[in-house]
């Protein structure tokens, strides 16, 4: 009965959200030039629905009895929604990846990795054991409508492998603050950026945040770039890519796989979030308009702290922990950074963030040809506004996304 009340009790506020919205759209026009009334009314129901007010939030002193299974079983109710992929654009098929299969030297993947590195291993140590060794990271294999189909009828663009000697792959990280999102969540966003490229993708379900804290995410991506590399992808072939939290993932992935000496074919980052320590002052000025709001750092609910370690009060050598490049990849080296495309929105509550990563890669690559480093940041757009499809400029940055890759 309580689960009932609340979710009539969210739906009237709603109601009352949505009639609010419209009258101010139409009395004083939209709250950005560019938004539809539709985006608008989209935008305020999804900030309605995630916003959580200051004074009911749990704080360090109660930390101990927060219920992180509950709160794992609470970010399920409220997942991202699956999406559709029209046969026009793409197929797919879910496949699988046999974590033991995967053959990786731990210790020389991981050593020298500072505030992952001991996660990375016993991550690694557990799945060698008996009850890791069946365990499966989930997938989808996304085959474009304009994929070039192989002359040879043998070879099956649903298999894992290449068609072609040399043909790009890309492994693709989804958004969803670590703790919600899912391939199927991002199905029509990525069909439509392999369409625009016309290369297949990999998008993967990393396991998810309180219930598998930092590094697994790290763990599981890592895993899926060399099982591609395994079934016979060459590592410089491999595009990562990755929205929001999933762009935090690929920066960090990438960051990882230098540490030993490897590189990617390019980086295409939608929204990254890439600083899980710092507030900068897009947080505050951008509020009004993006539908991304979290509790503060202070609060053991904030998305960082549930992401990195779930439980743990505050301090500042844990704020010092994750601003190690692999957790904040904003603080990286990206001297001989690959090709990198960042897309994002100029009323975005992280465009400070973003725009600093950018500058980051620029001023350690001085000499770097034009073009190598794009930064494209899209006025009134908002978080990963590529997910709203039918924005004359979603479809515009995810056709520059899918040029991007195809030019690679």
């Amino acid at each position: 009965m309580p689960e009932l009340l609340a979710k009539v009790g969210l739906a009237i506020s709603l109601a009352a959200v949505m009639a609010k919205s419209t009258l101010s759209y139409y009395v004083k026009g939209p709250r950005c030039a560019k938004w539809p009334l539709w985006f608008q009314l989209q935008r305020d129901a999804i900030h309605r629905a995630i916003y959580t007010k200051p004074k009911g939030q749990p704080t360090d002193e109660t930390i101990d009895q927060i219920d992180f299974e509950k709160v794992a079983a609470e970010n399920r109710k409220w997942d991202l929604p699956t999406s559709q992929l029209p046969s026009d654009i793409g197929t797919y098929e879910r496949i699988s990846i046999k974590v033991s299969k995967v053959q990786i030297n731990p210790v020389e993947a991981f050593s020298g990795t500072g505030a992952a590195e001991s996660g990375l291993l016993a991550l690694s140590e557990a799945d060698r054991t008996a009850s890791g060794m069946d365990r499966e990271i989930p997938a989808e294999l996304t085959v474009p409508a304009s994929l070039k189909r192989p002359s040879d009828a043998t070879l099956d663009v649903f298999a894992c492998r290449p068609l072609a000697d040399g043909e790009k792959i890309v492994l693709y990280l989804h958004g969803g603050a670590y703790k919600f999102g899912s391939a199927a969540s991002h199905r029509a966003l990525v069909g439509r950026i392999a369409n625009h490229a016309s290369v297949r993708c990999v998008t993967i379900d990393y396991r998810l945040a309180p219930l598998h804290p930092y590094p697994a995410q790290l763990y599981d991506a890592h895993t899926a770039f060399w099982h591609l590399v395994q079934m016979g992808f060459r590592a410089e072939d491999i595009v990562v890519a990755g929205d929001s939290a999933g762009g935090n993932l690929a920066l960090s992935l990438t960051v990882l796989l230098r540490h030993t000496g490897h590189r990617t074919r390019g980086l295409l980052l939608l929204s990254p979030w890439v600083d899980l320590t710092t507030e900068r002052p897009s947080i505050r000025r951008n509020a009004k308009y993006d539908f991304l709001c979290a509790p503060p750092l202070e609060s053991p609910l904030n998305p960082a702290r549930t992401f990195y370690a779930p439980g743990r009060p505050l301090s500042p050598e844990m704020i010092t922990e994750m601003a190690h490049p692999l957790v904040s990849p904003v603080y990286a080296d990206f001297a001989e950074f690959p090709p990198t495309l960042i897309q994002a929105g100029e009323k975005e509550i992280i465009v400070d963030e973003i725009s600093q990563l950018y500058e980051n890669i620029a001023a350690h690559n001085p000499n770097t040809k034009r073009g190598r480093y794009i930064y494209e940041c899209y006025a009134d757009m908002i978080h990963v506004f590529h997910q709203f499809l039918d924005l004359p400029d979603a479809q515009y940055a995810i056709a520059k996304a899918g040029e991007f890759i195809k030019a690679l």
